[in-house]
Parts: C-alpha cells; sequence; structure tokens
C-alpha cells in the first residue's frame, strides 16, 4: 500500500512539473524578445541549424510555407552558383523532387530558371527556344523577355 501511494506522488509530481515545463516554454515564446534571441540563436549555431532544417525537412506545413515564400526562394535561386544547390537541403531527393514538381508548375519560376542558365551558359539560345515551344505547347503560358 506504501509503494502504491509512493508510485501514485511521484507520478502526479511528475505530471505537475512537465505541465509547468509546457506552459513555461509557451510563455517564453509569446515573448517576442525571448523568441526572437531563441532563434538568432538556432541560426547562429551551424549544428542546431541542421537539426531545425531537418524538422522543417519532415513537416509538410513547413515545407508548404516555404514553397510559397517567394523571396526566400528568390533569395536562394541567387548568387553564384545558385546557392540553393549548394545547401544541404538538395541532398534530401524527396526535397529536392518536391521542389522541381513546383517550379515545373508556375511559369514564372520556370522561365527565372531558364534565363538563368540561358545567361550562365548551361542551354544556348536555340536550345531555350525549343524549349519555350515545348513548355508552350504543353498548355503552359511561358514568355521570356
Amino acid at each position: 500500500m506504501k509503494t502504491v501511494v509512493t508510485l501514485l506522488i511521484v507520478i502526479s509530481l511528475f505530471t505537475v512539473i512537465s505541465c509547468k515545463q509546457d506552459s513555461g516554454i509557451q510563455t517564453m515564446m509569446k515573448n517576442s524578445e525571448t523568441r526572437n534571441q531563441m532563434m538568432q540563436n538556432i541560426a547562429d549555431d551551424d549544428e542546431m541549424m541542421k537539426e531545425f532544417i531537418g524538422k522543417m525537412r519532415d513537416n509538410k506545413h513547413a515545407m508548404q510555407m516555404m514553397r510559397e515564400d517567394h523571396n526566400m526562394m528568390n533569395m536562394m535561386m541567387q548568387g553564384d552558383n545558385m546557392q540553393m544547390m549548394n545547401s544541404n537541403m538538395m541532398e534530401d531527393k524527396n526535397v529536392m523532387e518536391e521542389m522541381m514538381q513546383s517550379i515545373l508548375k508556375d511559369e514564372k519560376k520556370m522561365s527565372q530558371i531558364m534565363q538563368m542558365m540561358n545567361k550562365k551558359g548551361f542551354i544556348s539560345d536555340d536550345c531555350m527556344k525549343t524549349s519555350i515551344k515545348l513548355v508552350n505547347d504543353k498548355g503552359m503560358n511561358m514568355n521570356i523577355n
């Protein structure tokens, strides 16, 4: 009987302590200064950032938000040697496939990539014209400026 009472007390204490921790984290996250500091600490630490990127990659909501953030996608597509291609994100086949599918559905993104590849000499002018015709024949309306 003593053991059962002791066990119930211990379980109750753990329950109370764990509930208190959750509300503490939620309270910290509601404080914008604390939240910003936590995010900055993660962004500044390579290991924590890799872990965070992994969590985002495994979360459908996070992936959808990243795809919809056109500013971030444009920043990743610009710069020397397309920074995105050098990131760890591209090592994950599923992420890369999802990104490519997203690009193939968006005439503007596809047009930007083709222009960039043409400008950097990856595809010739003739190849670009043929590709535009092929894409337009598939029912998309791609215009190159």
